[in-house]
């Protein structure tokens, strides 16, 4: 088959989240090769690009995340995609989730043309971590199903997550191209300056800091539970991004006695410089698939420490980096030797600069030559 011309993807809306990136990097994967991309969405994507091409969803709800709204989305977009598919004779469609390959189903099979998709999460992450319903559950957990089985070609982001839906799907074949990660040249010093100047802070405080959307998934009652096990010591942790949990995450900071060493950042433009600024980045998820912000972090030049999930532990190997999603108290533990003992944060340092060295490569080109390389095969991998 020859290189795509034309690829339709689709996702409902564009957030600040590590989701977003990696699909903004598969969009601009083939924008960077000549290619047309048409995208469908019910609001504008914050980029732009000459052969970059918007089909904005009408829909009559004001929320983007009610369940009401998500019936809709389901509902229409799959006849959308057939729509504009057929009028610009798309060849390849081109999606970041089964539930998404699955609402391209209809596209494919009319079209004739090949579905590559790249999975982002982990099974069943909207129901479990967003909408406590059964009826949700059950068609997400169908959609997952027949987007995996009409897909071309399946991309895992980590072996944690290819991992997690072979338990569930175990016949199907899914392949790992994992995330990548960027290094730019920065002054530590400096930024941690910034972050003292800004937030007011004396020169001795051990900043912790922790980033991405405010979820369940994210853990972040961990975050906040260990702090209690440091009140009254040099450390502050710093929460950086927003979500629909910041109010309760703040009030439970409130109730736990701890919110005078805790900050809220709220959304920030910004989020690379300030981790630079601090001393160790600490992410206590539940579930992941391979996270920017936590690559992101790697790059810091601080030690990082993580829940012991396979998402996260394929990043950080080592095992002295690692705590259980439940117990806050082991890691305050980590927090606290790391702000006493200088021979313990180096040697977490230098793990962590170790395990960065894996993940910095071209991803938008050997995405595209994995693309390539499937339609050339005609078959899955």
């Amino acid at each position: 088959m020859k290189p795509p011309k034309k690829i339709l993807t689709i996702y409902y809306k564009f957030k600040p989240d590590g989701f977003c990136k990696r699909f903004r990097l598969m969009i601009e994967a083939y924008l960077e090769k000549g290619c047309q991309v048409h995208y469908i969405a019910v609001e504008p994507y914050p980029f732009e690009h000459e052969n970059l091409i918007p089909h904005i969803m009408p829909t009559p709800m004001k929320s983007r995340e009610s369940l009401a709204f998500w019936i809709y989305f389901f509902s229409i977009s799959p006849w959308h995609l057939l729509w504009v598919g057929l009028r610009h004779r798309v060849d390849l469609l081109s999606v970041g989730s089964p539930i998404y390959a699955c609402l391209s189903g209809i596209t494919k099979w009319i079209t004739r043309v090949p579905l590559i998709t790249f999975i982002f999460i982990t099974p069943h992450s909207v129901s479990q971590w967003r909408f406590d319903n059964t009826l949700y559950a059950k068609t997400e957990a169908l959609m997952d199903r027949l987007g995996l089985r009409w897909s071309d070609l399946l991309l895992a982001n980590s072996w944690g997550a290819q991992e997690a839906w072979k338990k569930v799907y175990p016949h199907i074949p899914i392949d790992v191209f994992p995330n990548n990660v960027e290094e730019y040249p920065f002054n530590k010093q400096e930024q941690r300056d910034k972050i003292l100047k800004e937030f007011s802070l004396p020169d001795d405080r051990f900043l912790v800091s922790n980033s991405g959307v405010l979820l369940k998934r994210k853990n972040h009652d961990c975050l906040i539970q260990a702090m209690t096990h440091l009140k009254g010591s040099r450390a502050v942790l710093f929460i950086i991004g927003d979500g629909l949990r910041r109010q309760e995450l703040q009030a439970m900071a409130e109730t736990m006695g701890v919110a005078d060493q805790i900050i809220f950042t709220g959304y920030r433009k910004d989020v690379t410089d300030l981790v630079q600024g601090t001393d160790v980045f600490a992410f206590p998820s539940f579930a992941e698939g391979m996270a920017e912000s936590l690559l992101e972090a790697t790059t810091c030049q601080l030690p990082c420490l993580v829940s012991s999930i396979p998402e996260n532990v394929n990043v950080i190997s080592d095992a002295e980096q690692h705590f259980p999603v439940d117990q806050p108290a082991v890691l305050a533990e980590k927090i606290e030797r790391l702000m006493n003992d200088k021979e313990y944060y180096s040697k977490l340092l230098n793990a962590t600069q170790k395990e960065k060295k894996r993940f910095i490569f071209d991803w938008k080109g050997r995405f595209y030559e994995k693309v390539l390389s499937s339609l050339k095969n005609g078959q899955k991998d």
